[in-house]
């Protein structure tokens, strides 16, 4: 059978000044997946200063008052090189302005420009540490650049600052499962099944690393439930014949 992994839509919208530290509720802490590696992050840049406690960071008092609404304004207007200008004005006034780089990162991304997407996204990490979504989307990046090793220590990391966030363990499991980790994919997928009972993506996902470890009856159910949720998925065809043969 053909192994068909569904990747989850990232978390890529841009925050304002006072909503980049709001929190997602927090629930019980799940402390990963036995004998996962330790869930170290990605090395930070030279001279990152250390953790602070979390906290939302108050808007800078030095900035120019509009810098900033202007390039959210030109982003949402579809304007992603005025956008990229006009951060990048913010950020000369104020180089500790956080948010500036992690919107800026994202307006990135919409040009792929790669390489300067990830600076940005390290350099919002390097200036607040306790962002969870920056190591959500750094790891997305390296994911997709093949370097499975440090997409699952930034999705790690995230997981840390923000443990009842279920996309993020699904994004983990995916990576666990390209690595051939599967009993590591499957406890990110039943995690974030847990969190998220209506992630239908991670049902279809969970039945193919079930279906490879010889477990039919639960990837048969899985394919089910999948089919439930979305009966209108574009492989379902090709997942009712996945059921057919798990019969």
């Amino acid at each position: 059978m053909a192994r068909n992994i569904l990747i989850l839509v990232v978390w890529l919208s841009t925050c304002a000044i006072a909503a980049c530290n709001t929190p997602i509720p927090t629930s019980v802490a799940y402390p990963g997946p036995q004998g996962a590696p330790a869930a170290q992050p990605y090395p930070a840049p030279p001279n990152a200063p250390a953790y602070p406690p979390p906290s939302a960071l108050a808007a800078p008092k030095t900035i120019e008052p509009t810098a900033f609404s202007r390039a959210e304004s030109a982003y949402a207007e579809g304007n992603v090189d005025q956008a990229i200008a006009e951060y990048t004005q913010a950020i000369a006034l104020d180089p500790k302005l956080y948010a500036a780089y992690f919107n800026r990162a994202i307006a990135y991304e919409d040009k792929h420009d790669v390489a300067h997407a990830l600076a940005d996204y390290t350099q919002t990490i390097a200036l607040n540490p306790q962002f969870a979504r920056a190591y959500y989307n750094r790891g997305i990046l390296y994911y997709d650049r093949g370097d499975l090793d440090r997409a699952i220590a930034d999705y790690s990391q995230a997981i840390t600052l923000l443990p009842d966030a279920a996309r993020v363990y699904h994004n983990r499991g995916i990576a666990y499962d390209d690595q051939g980790k599967l009993e590591l994919a499957l406890a990110d997928y039943n995690k974030a099944l847990e969190l998220d009972p209506t992630m239908t993506i991670a049902y279809h996902n969970r039945g193919m690393t079930l279906r490879d470890l010889g477990r039919k009856v639960d990837a048969r159910a899985d394919f089910q439930k999948y089919l439930e949720l979305d009966p209108s998925a574009p492989d379902r065809a090709e997942v009712e014949q996945w059921i057919q043969e798990l019969q």
